[in-house]
């Protein structure tokens, strides 16, 4: 199938050209290559020049593992608590049952930077309450 085909395909089935919906299926979805194509019934490696050519990097495989193994929207549980200034590291590592210092390496995987910015933030905003 040449890309003219796939991009006329996916525009009939799902109403969109064929860069939105590789964007939309990696970065909102989070699918991999593979999953993608099997939705298109093509080979993987099609999908992965498609993404490259597109200049879309690959879906992020931590908070999928994160949700499969802690449950649907743990990630956005884990931002809503870190968030949160009166719940330190130690009170979401023990919601999630992991140590603390497993739960620093979540919010750096998850956040692209260490914790101690938004430690410090906390601080400073439960200083300012008091």
């Amino acid at each position: 199938m040449t890309k003219k085909d796939l991009g006329a395909y996916v525009e009939d089935h799902f109403g969109m050209d064929l860069h939105e919906f590789i964007r939309y299926k990696v970065e909102v979805e989070s699918l991999y290559d593979y999953e993608i194509a099997r939705i298109l019934n093509v080979q993987p490696a099609v999908i992965g020049r498609l993404r490259r050519r597109f200049g879309i990097k690959r879906a992020k495989a931590f908070p999928r593992r994160f949700e499969r193994i802690y449950g649907l929207n743990a990630v956005e549980t884990f931002k809503k608590m870190i968030g949160n200034p009166d719940i330190s590291l130690s009170d979401v590592a023990r919601h999630f049952g992991f140590s603390r210092q497993y739960a620093w390496q979540v919010y750096k995987k998850i956040y692209g930077c260490p914790y101690t910015e938004a430690y410090k933030r906390k601080r400073l905003e439960k200083r300012q309450e008091s």
